[in-house]
């Protein structure tokens, strides 16, 4: 049986990416660079604008977003690129000038389909941090037993290549045993990422703020956030 290829593999001219970029502490004039990815249903997009909102209410000075669609069908794979600064530099040439993030300049990933990450694996390097949900959606290749879906043990030991900052989460279990639904996954995730402190100058209560104007059964979605929260800080700790 063939292995899941869909241009998933690290090529190993870019290993060179883990020893290029150290990682680093955020300052207010620093570039923010985060990946969404996942499949469709999964709440990608709305994971997307919900961060730039919060951006919005933090005081963000500029924001800048795309998104990629792949298949237009269900399960279909989504990417999203959100960069952001939270001060300008005096130097136009130093800010934001586009909403793609260059291979190599990923600080967060946020990937609620695990075989996703390794998908898009370009953007990471040593200063990457991945917050990965472990439950898979196989494609229809695999599903038509022409290809084989990666173990989490392959795919964090293909990402660790780039770095070793890789957490493990399953949202989507956590979303059925609280709600009994899945659709709060990608919200559970929003907050195991913010455990990292990759998404900085952005205040919890910046995404409440938004959860409560702009989502549907916000006091669920609210829950959800804490929830990715608190299991963010048991498992990443002080990485």
């Amino acid at each position: 049986m063939r292995f899941v290829q869909m241009g998933l593999f690290i090529n190993q001219s870019f290993i060179y990416l883990k020893k290029r970029y150290p990682s680093v502490n955020f300052n207010e004039k620093d570039i923010v660079n985060i990946i969404i990815a996942g499949t469709a249903g999964q709440g990608v997009i709305t994971l997307k604008r919900l961060i730039e909102f919060a951006a919005q209410k933090a005081g963000i000075r500029r924001c800048f977003g795309t998104e990629h669609h792949g298949l237009a069908q269900r399960e279909g794979a989504i990417v999203s690129h959100t960069r952001y600064q939270k001060e300008l530099n005096k130097d136009e040439r130093k800010n934001i000038q586009s909403p793609l993030i260059s291979y190599g300049y990923a600080d967060l990933y946020i990937c609620i389909e695990p075989v996703e990450a390794l998908r898009h694996g370009l953007f990471a390097s040593s200063k990457t941090t991945f917050t990965i949900n472990t439950h898979s959606i196989p494609g229809v290749m695999i599903t038509a037993g022409l290809e084989e879906y990666p173990t989490l043990k392959t795919i964090k030991e293909k990402l660790t290549q780039y770095t070793d900052q890789i957490f493990f989460l399953d949202a989507t279990k956590l979303s059925l045993s609280t709600f009994n639904s899945n659709k709060y996954a990608n919200i559970i995730m929003l907050g195991f990422a913010v455990a990292t402190r990759k998404i900085p100058f952005i205040q919890i209560q910046n995404y409440e703020e938004v959860i409560k104007e702009r989502l549907r059964e916000p006091e669920n979605n609210l829950k959800a956030l804490h929830l990715g929260l608190e299991n963010g800080r048991k498992i990443i700790g002080d990485y």
